[in-house]
């Protein structure tokens, strides 16, 4: 069981996101997953007005080795009504923190992903184009870059 956190409040990131974009990489990441995958793994949504209550009753089923939680940047507005309860382990961010905390009864494990970067992903250049724009082989600024797209 991880330790407990020394912080007990909950991180977001305060910089814009493009939700369109982010939907569309979420979309595309789990059509990839799927796609490899296939039957080996279960994906499964389930619709909740209590989110407390459904990540618990997810944990606590024990139909699952393993539950993988994304750990947004800019939480869901149901994730986000989250963030005034006591944290135990604020850095697996709040559904995470839920299925981590002592006393819940939960017994599968728990993996909390996040991606991790300054730029959105609006704002990202891909590595190979500024390599093939700049003929010096030196490192182009970020309007240098971006005009290159």
């Amino acid at each position: 069981m991880p330790s407990k956190s020394g912080d007990n409040h909950y991180s977001f990131s305060a910089a814009p996101i493009n939700r369109e974009k982010e939907k569309e990489l979420d979309d595309t990441a789990m059509a990839e997953f799927r796609g490899k995958w296939g039957e080996t793994v279960e994906y499964t949504e389930k619709p909740s007005s209590n989110i407390v209550e459904g990540v618990v009753a997810i944990g606590k089923e024990g139909g699952y080795d393993l539950i993988v939680v994304g750990k947004g940047r800019v939480p869901s507005t149901m994730v986000a009504k989250l963030a005034d309860r006591q944290a135990e382990h604020a850095e697996l961010g709040p559904v995470g923190d839920i299925l981590a905390s002592s006393g819940r009864g939960i017994v599968s494990s728990v993996l909390v992903i996040q991606q991790h970067g300054g730029a959105t992903h609006s704002e990202e250049t891909p590595v190979l184009k500024i390599a093939q724009a700049n003929e010096n082989k030196q490192p182009l600024s970020a309007d240098e870059a971006s005009s290159h797209v």
